[in-house]
């Protein structure tokens, strides 16, 4: 079996001819066994586009949300909270960063559910949430999420957006994660 120029290829490889590709990043033609003819020109500048939560994205705005999220993990390991609130605190840190820095859009579900919890852990956990939520990216996310999402996203945004809930606490004057109480 030949390919178009009369050279040899492996029985179910692919011939594929570019005359030329103008691309930054990575580029992924096929799988497999592949001839490609040709070649890419572009460079790897600031402006490459990024999926994350399951939306196109610059650099810079993805350096944006990861800032933002990482103070949601600062606050949550500065709060004063006991082993118990701490882990559920990381956990739903950790659950609202993998949903919105997935490349697949979130589960607005888990987002939500994630980030109204945050709030029970202190006012400093619950205003790095917020303002992880008023980046331009997570606006977007969200919108790709869903409704719910959606919702959720508006209401932090609103200036008239109602104070979050006070803390759980027990008799013994400890926070109660929620969805423990």
């Amino acid at each position: 079996m030949t390919n178009p120029n009369n050279e040899p290829t492996a029985p179910g490889s692919q011939h594929v001819h570019i005359n030329s590709l103008s691309a930054a990043g990575h580029v992924t033609i096929a799988q497999g066994n592949v001839t490609i003819v040709g070649g890419t020109r572009g460079n790897s500048s600031d402006n490459d586009i990024i999926t994350i939560g399951g939306v196109e994205a610059t650099q810079e705005e993805v350096a944006q949300l990861h800032s933002a999220l990482d103070r949601i993990d600062h606050a949550v390991e500065a709060a004063p909270l006991d082993r118990a609130a701490q882990t559920a605190a990381q956990t739903n840190a950790a659950t609202l960063r993998e949903q919105v820095t997935s490349p697949n859009p979130p589960n607005e579900y888990l987002l939500v559910q994630a980030a109204e919890a945050l709030f029970h852990f202190g006012p400093d956990i619950a205003g790095a949430v917020v303002a992880a939520f008023t980046t331009p990216l997570v606006g977007k996310i969200v919108q790709a999420a869903g409704e719910r999402a959606l919702r959720f996203y508006r209401q932090l945004r609103s200036a008239d957006a109602p104070p979050a809930a006070p803390p759980a606490v027990n008799v013994s004057g400890d926070l109660i994660p929620p969805g423990e109480g």
